[in-house]
């Protein structure tokens, strides 16, 4: 099937597609990335034969609105807009897998969307992550309006802690990637005390949670179908 669009709350135009029959399943990309993602790295025909798989761009991504408003990108309007597909695809329940900055806005998805059944978070952790340092250390890099506007926009995230998860959720990160593995082993314990699932996969790079699909799917694809 091809590009779809759906108009969030705001007016903002979200391209997203849909692909497969099963229970619904939505994917989220990293920061600098889109929908093509998943397609790229061959999921879309990993996941298709067991799910209604749901590939959206984010807004300011891909082929979706791109406003310059740093109001724009709050974390209540990426929630609206997780909604907004869902409710395009009749999706009145969703598994959901996000990946970096898919998987920060996948965690708050996991504690304020009542139609997610279970998530899989890949690459970031909990906490607050866009903290004043860190979005300006990325403002200095960012030339492009949109960017600018995106970055200034969630700064002002909260936090998500592993007690507020309210569905099943397996977090996983690789061994090599830097600062995220170190945040997890450190938010292990209140991670198992909450009941989310930890796995690091040995020598993984950032960019390898989703590309090593030999070594990720084998982890993902059960507890997607369970």
């Amino acid at each position: 099937m091809g590009t779809m669009f759906a108009t969030s709350n705001d007016g903002v135009r979200l391209a997203y597609e849909v692909h497969g029959i099963g229970p619904a399943l939505l994917l989220l990309h990293g920061f600098s990335q889109d929908r093509r993602l998943w397609a790229k790295y061959g999921w879309i025909a990993h996941l298709q034969s067991a799910f209604t798989v749901i590939a959206m761009d984010m807004r300011g991504c891909g082929d979706s609105d791109a406003p310059l408003a740093p109001d724009a990108y709050q974390v209540a309007q990426h929630l609206a807009d997780v909604d907004t597909v869902a409710d395009a695809c009749h999706a009145d329940q969703f598994r959901l897998w996000g990946w970096s900055f898919g998987g920060t806005l996948g965690l708050h998805v996991a504690v304020w969307s009542p139609r997610i059944r279970r998530a899989v978070i890949a690459g970031t952790y909990f906490g607050r992550l866009f903290t004043k340092t860190y979005v300006e250390r990325r403002l200095a890099e960012a030339l492009q309006p949109v960017m600018r506007a995106r970055w200034q926009g969630v700064q002002s995230w909260p936090g998500v802690e592993p007690e507020d998860v309210q569905c099943p959720m397996l977090v996983y990160t690789g061994s090599a990637d830097g600062n995220v593995v170190v945040q997890l082993h450190q938010q292990r314990t209140a991670m198992e005390a909450a009941g989310v699932r930890l796995h690091v996969l040995p020598a993984l790079t950032h960019g390898g949670l989703v590309s090593a699909v030999d070594v990720v799917a084998p982890l993902v694809l059960p507890f997607l179908q369970s």
